[in-house]
């Protein structure tokens, strides 16, 4: 079950049983939805390093309406939840399966009017960020891939990438990420490849989950584009395995 909504925050100094009311207080001006109908929760961010900063969290806070339906849902179709996941980390179970893991890598996830990078290393999320620039403003197909609107979105496209690596490398004091793994879209993932290394110097390549899964069907490019959170959701497990083994 995935659910979607994350922001970063300072962690409010208060003890631990008050934290979860704490942070109900301190996001009600960052949701568009009353903060006494949300469901809340939260997981620590990774240390900074910088002097005098402090502990800081990533807030997952959803309308409880919409937990409400997906609960029913749920119990309509017999199922029987263990864990409720978000698109973030998700993906983020995605990324810790690629050779670049150790290292650090960022992934693009892009949607018809929308998108998100993340930004890992060794299954720990150092930076989510979601932005307005979707495949349709991109003009990907070749008879409007050139023209001023759809450069423009290409570069702002671009701008938030690189905006993405070097606010980590600078705020963790981590080396660079390797580079940027693009899960494909339903059409013209190799034009938008071609659009970030050629014209924006970005080193991006195609995640193909084909090659990291081992599944009895091709995924083609629409399933994976389609599909790609709810297959993170899957290796939950095996990646907390990684993780405690090391």
């Amino acid at each position: 079950m995935i659910i979607t909504g994350i922001s970063n925050i300072e962690a409010p100094p208060v003890a631990d049983n008050e934290l979860t009311e704490a942070i109900r207080w301190k996001i009600q001006d960052l949701i568009d939805f009353p903060v006494d109908k949300a469901v809340i929760d939260y997981f620590s961010s990774p240390p900074t390093g910088r002097v005098n900063s402090g502990k800081s969290l990533d807030i997952i806070a959803s309308p409880i309406d919409t937990i409400k339906n997906q609960v029913e849902l749920c119990k309509k179709a017999n199922l029987n939840i263990k864990v409720i996941d978000i698109q973030e980390t998700s993906l983020r179970n995605l990324a810790a399966l690629l050779p670049e893991n150790e290292r650090g890598v960022a992934i693009l996830y892009l949607q018809d009017s929308n998108g998100m990078i993340i930004l890992q290393k060794q299954a720990t999320i150092y930076l989510s960020r979601k932005f307005n620039t979707g495949i349709d403003k991109l003009g990907l197909a070749n008879s409007t891939s050139g023209n001023d609107r759809a450069k423009s979105e290409q570069s702002s496209l671009a701008l938030e990438i690189q905006r993405s690596l070097d606010y980590v490398e600078s705020v963790y004091g981590i080396p660079p990420f390797s580079g940027l793994a693009v899960i494909p879209i339903a059409q013209n993932t190799q034009s938008l490849l071609e659009i970030l290394n050629d014209h924006h110097g970005i080193t991006a390549r195609i995640m193909d989950l084909s090659t990291i899964l081992d599944s009895d069907i091709m995924l083609d490019d629409l399933t994976q584009s389609l599909c790609a959170p709810v297959i993170g959701a899957t290796w939950r497990y095996t990646v907390e395995k990684l993780c405690s083994s090391k």
